[in-house]
């Protein structure tokens, strides 16, 4: 269980965007995800590969460092964490925060998706690229933060008890290789762009854990009792990665997969308009390591004598090898949860762009035809507005919706000066299905 802790705990850290291969661009963040006929260079490669091949495109890229961090919540938006943070909480304020938590739903959950890409390069029609990105969900059912809030006042009857009933976790964490490569042709109407990327996906770790059973009683005498359980990929005890090669092989390689994009994009003559359509993972399948498994029960009890004392007790199961797993039913229904849903999401992306001198108009829809572990939005649009100003400081700004109960208010800036991009960016999520924020920063080489 200590191991499975650090895993999680490691991958909660800002050290994982929700694709894939990760989007990073920080552009894109600004635009509120209105990037399809806008990527350049690098930076198609996880958009419309065939954006490699547009007109008046980049020669060369070299993408540096770049980081995307989302953080977020099902029920508390940034403002409510920067309202109460650092006070004391009145009676009213503990009312606001448990009234957020809708009945319905009966959890919070507190969400870190982190896409980190370390390199990537492009030169004319033809791009590569790095990437590693995760997702970390970690749930508490609405009796604990109850119990969090008013302590155990609020039910201290008899009969009466609290429980931790729909709390869980899930987390994941890959690496993804990605090539593309585009091809231009002449028409009467302009420049058509067809492209296709390949990636190669190393899985380093997937997990799920769950309550099976809790309670918490002050009355008549004082009760608790708690079960759950967990599968994840497992570690050696001494495993620590010295390079690359530790961690795309050997122990760092719990999952392997592949996925290939497909895009086209059209430019028309004598106009600034782009329109794009790219597929993402038109094929493609995630498998992870099954003997790589290990499952864990624990329990714990505690109980309150009519002496007074208290008696604790605990328990640990631990199933370490396939065929163990396979024979214990409980065991067998959780990785079978895990394994069935380990694929990334599949989807349909139009684009729109036009520009005009310094300013840049652009607009983004995508659908999705099967969920994954990226968990995309089932339809997404959003449009975005960039402008340079003095030729060298663009700044962007963008808007989003899901079409459900999620709306995306993003901005940015950079500079662009001797061929130097330097690019940050925040987006604000509000609505009730997953309030948050949004961070993204870059720098690249552009020629």
């Amino acid at each position: 269980m200590k191991r499975l802790t650090v895993l999680l705990v490691a991958l909660l850290a800002p050290a994982a965007l929700r694709a894939q291969l990760p989007n990073v661009a920080p552009r894109s963040v600004a635009l509120a995800g209105a990037y399809s006929s806008l990527a350049r260079g690098v930076e198609a490669v996880a958009w419309n590969p065939a954006m490699l091949a547009a007109r008046g495109g980049p020669e060369i890229t070299l993408a540096l460092p770049r980081l995307f961090l989302e953080l977020g919540s099902n029920a508390y938006s940034w403002q409510d964490f920067r309202h109460y943070l650092n006070r004391s909480l009145t009676d009213q304020d503990k009312q606001d925060l448990l009234g957020k938590i809708a009945l319905g739903d009966t959890v919070l959950t507190i969400r870190s998706i982190v896409g980190l890409a370390p390199f990537g390069i492009s030169a004319g029609p033809v791009a590569f690229t790095a990437a590693t990105s995760g997702d970390m969900d970690l749930s508490m059912g609405r009796d604990a933060i109850e119990l969090m809030l008013y302590g155990n006042a609020h039910r201290a009857g008899p009969g009466q008890y609290f429980t931790a009933h729909g709390s869980n976790g899930r987390a994941w964490a890959a690496t993804t290789l990605a090539g593309s490569i585009a091809l231009p042709f002449n028409l009467p109407q302009g420049r058509l762009a067809v492209g296709a990327t390949y990636k190669h996906v190393i899985g380093h770790f997937i997990g799920r854990a769950n309550e099976v059973r809790s309670s918490f009683t002050v009355a008549p005498l004082l009760a608790a009792q708690a079960e759950g359980q967990t599968i994840y990929t497992d570690f050696t005890s001494d495993y620590s990665p010295s390079g690359p090669n530790d961690i795309l092989g050997g122990q760092g390689k719990a999952g392997s997969g592949y996925g290939v994009d497909l895009g086209a994009t059209l430019q028309f003559t004598g106009q600034s308009t782009t329109l794009s359509v790219a597929l993402i993972n038109a094929v493609g399948k995630m498998t992870w390591d099954a003997a790589r498994l290990t499952y864990e029960r624990t329990g714990y009890t505690l109980t309150q004598t009519t002496t007074g004392g208290v008696q604790q007790d605990s328990t640990r199961f631990l199933l370490t090898t396939p065929a163990a797993i396979e024979a214990d039913p409980a065991a067998r229904a959780l990785r079978d949860s895990v394994l069935a849903h380990g694929d990334f999401a599949r989807l349909v992306r139009l684009g729109f762009a036009l520009r005009s001198g310094a300013l840049s108009l652009s607009a983004d829809a995508h659908v999705r035809l099967e969920e994954g572990l990226d968990r995309q939005p089932a339809q997404y649009v959003a449009g975005g507005v960039e402008y340079r100003l003095l030729g060298i400081l663009p700044l962007r700004a963008g808007m989003g919706w899901d079409f459900g109960e999620s709306f995306t208010v993003a901005g940015g800036a950079g500079l662009q000066l001797l061929g130097l991009h330097l690019d940050f960016s925040a987006a604000s999520i509000s609505g009730t299905v997953r309030p948050g924020v949004i961070f993204g920063v870059g720098a690249g080489l552009e020629f």
